[in-house]
């Protein structure tokens, strides 16, 4: 029997989408008002009331009526100019991403609603053990299991950084939009932001006028490292060993590496007469400096985060160590 309060979370969840998708889709409309004008607007309402009713035609089975809307549509769209055609094609490009946005923001909201996640860590380390999986062995077992993720790279899956932020930031205004405790003045503000950040995506090229090098491409998989990667795994580590501690009363060792990378970006010798040894070593580099960059990001986090004045012996010797040895100065 399905209890009614998870049938009422899930219509309010399901509400919250739907409010989602109107806002971003009527801030949409607003921005292309103002940018394309009203007489391109009718022409792109015409063409969307003319494909949705022929495709609703065509799921009630309603055949002769779909093939004269779809005659029709076809009809409105050989009058338009390329430039017209362009600007469409456009319009519903980011009418879709932004459906898109509201859509994966709606998935997160109801995972973080959900009391229980059957296939979390800890559910899944407390049936082996039900399962008469000594703590012992699930200790060495998880200790010893290793992922290793590939990163790849394809000019086709390449979209511009830009456009990369810009989604994020509309996605974090729609989180911050859920909060309770916003204000009028708080929301309006909101509605600005997004209106702001629907106008420059719309103003931004979305293609690339010159072709992806190996190297570009390297720099765009790196972005999801940069993004993702670098916060998601240890977190994902820190809920495993946090989970393992719980069940075993140990947590997962330092030195404990359970996911590894490898990369093929810059170094895929299928035959690409792009990626050549210079490339190889160029990609090598940015990957180097990559590393490079967000492990000085996070040691000028933990200058603020280590406000502390004092330390233990041990730590104030490991302190003078790592002086005497990387800068060769006198220990303190």
């Amino acid at each position: 029997m399905t209890d009614t309060t998870d049938d009422i979370a899930e219509e309010i969840s399901f509400q919250s989408f739907d409010d989602d998708c109107k806002l971003l889709g009527n801030l949409l409309n607003d921005v292309l008002q103002r940018e394309v004008g009203g007489r391109f607007m009718e022409k792109l309402e015409r063409n969307r009331i003319l494909a949705q009713s022929a495709c609703n035609m065509r799921l009630a089975g309603i055949e002769d009526t779909a093939e004269l809307l779809e005659k029709q549509l076809a009809l409105e769209m050989s009058k338009m100019t390329l430039e017209e055609a362009l600007t469409l094609a456009r319009a519903f490009s980011h009418y879709l991403n932004l459906m898109g946005i509201a859509e994966t923001h709606h998935r997160v909201r109801r995972a973080r609603s959900m009391t229980h996640l059957s296939k979390s860590c800890d559910d899944i380390f407390n049936q082996l053990l039900q399962g008469e999986v000594s703590p012992e062995e699930l200790y060495s077992t998880v200790c010893k299991q290793e992922v290793e993720i590939v990163l790849t790279a394809h000019p086709t899956q390449i979209n511009r950084r830009t456009l990369q932020y810009k989604h994020i930031r509309i996605a974090h205004l729609l989180d911050y939009n859920d909060r309770p405790d916003l204000t009028h003045e708080d929301r309006e503000m909101l509605i600005e932001d997004l209106v702001r950040e629907i106008t420059s995506i719309w103003q931004t090229d979305e293609l690339r006028r010159h072709k992806p090098t190996p190297v570009d491409e390297a720099r765009a998989g790196l972005n999801i490292v940069e993004q993702s990667l670098w916060k998601a795994v240890p977190h994902y580590l820190r809920r495993v060993s946090n989970a393992l501690k719980k069940h075993t009363g140990k947590p997962l060792p330092l030195t404990c590496t359970p996911i590894k990378f490898g990369s093929w970006m810059g170094g895929d010798r299928d035959g690409n007469p792009n990626v050549t040894a210079k490339v190889t070593r160029d990609v090598s580099l940015l990957s180097r400096w990559m590393a490079i960059d967000l492990y000085i990001r996070e040691v000028d986090s933990l200058r603020f985060e280590l406000s502390m004045n004092q330390c233990s012996d041990r730590m104030l010797k490991v302190a003078n160590d790592i002086l005497v040895e990387g800068l060769g100065c006198c220990p303190v």
